[in-house]
């Protein structure tokens, strides 16, 4: 049973932990995939909401992760919730199991963290718009995940704020989503949000819209895709939008800004173009290998002390929150940690 009156006190503590060791130019260490990490140890991936089912599937090895991220050096874990929105869940067999997905979640990190009462752990809230920016945008876009994000408006070839209000795409009731995650987030006292895969503003608005009127910290994570024959870095997976409108996301109310989920060889250019438009905390945790949904090839060839050298030449950038996503474990999260810990 989870003491949640203790958890309330711990989460003030934890989250201003955090903060100290930002405020005195020290690295915080964030842990690494939990996707590709859960397939990785035998959880079965789902074809709509890939990892999230498994937090009930496989709360265990679930739990597991979030250990050997800590004992790796993680000072922040992030709870298994990328792809668990109930506008996700709807399109597999777990869509009346959304509220219970999301509390396991919360009680598989907590569970982890409690496993180690002298160490200070702060737990990060992830939302995204996993699946909704895959339909909308038409990338990784399965047919029968369409209908129920768009109208009859297919004609449209740009979602503006003003089509996605007029139904095109259904703001007010992914709003409401995230809303109901977030209300999970904080009956569990979770330090933090983080908001992952942040790329198109307009499709993007209603998570960043819900994590800001929380009033739990929030960390951006955009992402970024490769350059064009021009030299533009575009948005994520995108051959059509710059990188520089996935950066009209950024507003003062973050407490920092990760570039996250992209590649490794195009986070020097992405820090560098985020820095232009940002000049608090710094983050970064990227990818490797590459999503056929609903599975993660791994890359075998990069180890974990390849990536703690690419790691320092982005800290010596001025990445003060240092992780790693899809592709890595917790065996990067210990190099980190013996390398900047």
């Amino acid at each position: 049973m989870i003491n949640l009156n203790h958890e309330s006190l711990m989460s003030m503590e934890n989250y201003k932990y955090i903060q100290d060791k930002l405020n005195n130019d020290k690295i915080v260490i964030l842990d690494g995939a939990n996707g590709s990490e859960l397939e990785k140890r035998g959880a079965q991936m789902d074809r709509a909401g890939w990892c999230g089912p498994a937090s009930i599937t496989h709360p265990q090895i679930l739990e597991n992760i979030h250990k050997d991220y800590i004992s790796a050096g993680a000072d922040v874990i992030t709870t298994n919730t990328f792809s668990s929105a109930r506008h996700v869940l709807e399109y597999s067999n777990f869509k009346d199991q959304t509220v219970a997905i999301n509390e396991k979640a919360m009680e598989c990190a907590i569970l982890a963290r409690d496993h180690f009462p002298d160490k200070k752990v702060a737990i990060a809230g992830s939302l995204s718009l996993s699946l909704v920016a895959d339909i909308v945008d038409g990338i990784n876009d399965p047919s029968e995940f369409r209908d129920y994000m768009k109208t009859d408006q297919r004609s449209i070839s740009k979602f503006t704020e003003e089509s996605i209000r007029e139904g095109s795409f259904n703001y007010n009731k992914i709003l409401k989503n995230f809303n109901e995650q977030i209300s999970i987030f904080k009956k569990y006292n979770i330090d933090l949000i983080i908001l992952e895969m942040i790329i198109n503003p307009s499709i993007c608005k209603p998570a960043i819209d819900a994590a800001l009127a929380s009033g739990m910290p929030v960390w951006l994570g955009l992402s970024c895709g490769e350059e064009s024959e021009a030299g533009d870095l575009l948005a994520f997976e995108n051959s059509k939008m710059k990188f520089s409108e996935t950066l009209n996301n950024i507003n003062s109310n973050f407490d920092a800004v990760l570039l996250m989920h992209s590649e490794t060889k195009n986070i020097t250019k992405g820090l560098q173009a985020i820095k232009e438009k940002w000049i608090g905390y710094l983050g970064a945790y990227p990818h490797k290998g590459a999503y056929v949904r609903p599975n993660w090839n791994f890359d075998k060839n990069y180890t974990p002390e390849m990536y703690s050298k690419d790691m320092q030449g982005w800290v010596d950038q001025g990445v003060k929150i240092i992780g790693s996503c899809c592709g890595m474990g917790p065996e990067y999260t210990y190099e980190l940690k013996r390398r900047f810990g």
